[in-house]
């Protein structure tokens, strides 16, 4: 019985089957919530049950939570709807109850506002927002990156936000939505260029064409 378990299509123990999984999933089940067909439900409970038995926890763990809370361990859990909740966040950190919990549906809803990039920094240009501009530039930008990436990013993300770790070099970091957003991002990345250097050796702008200069994006009221 235990084989009915497993995906047929993916390997949602890998990276990409994990993001080919979710990109499957996810379109269906948000355009038919709350009233979720009881197999599209049972897909979804068999993908987080094959993922959070993978080794993907363990690896998100030690190399993007474990350098940053040492004092207990915290365990990394893949979960899906909560308290009738869906994809409102894409990872949320509890230090109470030491667990990081990651929505798949808020994953892929995090991934589709990069593929909206374009439009919306072409708007943000228009009405001379430089904030939005400079974060939708950025959300572009790291279109360049696979994918699969985007669930170390979304998770350093949430451990800059949620420990403001990132406030000391960045004045006014936390002064609005766009701003917090963008910063904590710039920290992500910069912490996973650095993990992608030790494990890839090699650099990760080189190998993508990825280009971001933090100075040439100054304030412009400045």
């Amino acid at each position: 019985m235990a084989a009915t378990r497993k995906s047929k299509k993916n390997n949602p123990a890998t990276l990409p089957g994990f993001w080919k999984s979710i990109k499957e999933l996810a379109p269906v089940y948000l355009e038919k919530y709350p009233k979720v067909a009881k197999k599209q439900k049972e897909l979804m409970e068999i993908f987080l049950d094959e993922v959070n038995s993978s080794q993907i926890p363990s690896l998100v763990y030690e190399n993007f939570i474990l350098p940053y809370f040492r004092e207990k361990e915290m365990k990394i859990s893949f979960a899906g709807e909560e308290k009738g909740v869906l994809g409102k966040w894409s990872v949320k950190i509890s230090s109470e109850q030491n667990i990081l919990k990651i929505d798949p549906i808020g994953l892929y809803m995090f991934a589709d506002e990069f593929a909206k990039a374009a439009e919306k920094a072409k708007k943000a240009e228009k009405d001379g927002n430089f904030l939005k501009l400079r974060l939708f530039s950025f959300h572009k930008e790291l279109l360049k990156l696979p994918e699969q990436y985007l669930l170390f990013l979304a998770v350093l993300k949430e451990v800059a936000i949620h420990s403001q770790i990132y406030a000391v070099d960045s004045k006014g970091a936390f002064s609005n939505n766009e701003a917090a957003e963008y910063f904590s991002l710039l920290w992500a990345l910069k912490q996973f260029e650095d993990f992608y250097l030790k494990v890839q050796i090699r650099n990760l702008r080189s190998d993508y064409g990825f280009i971001w200069h933090e100075g040439e994006w100054i304030d412009a009221s400045r």
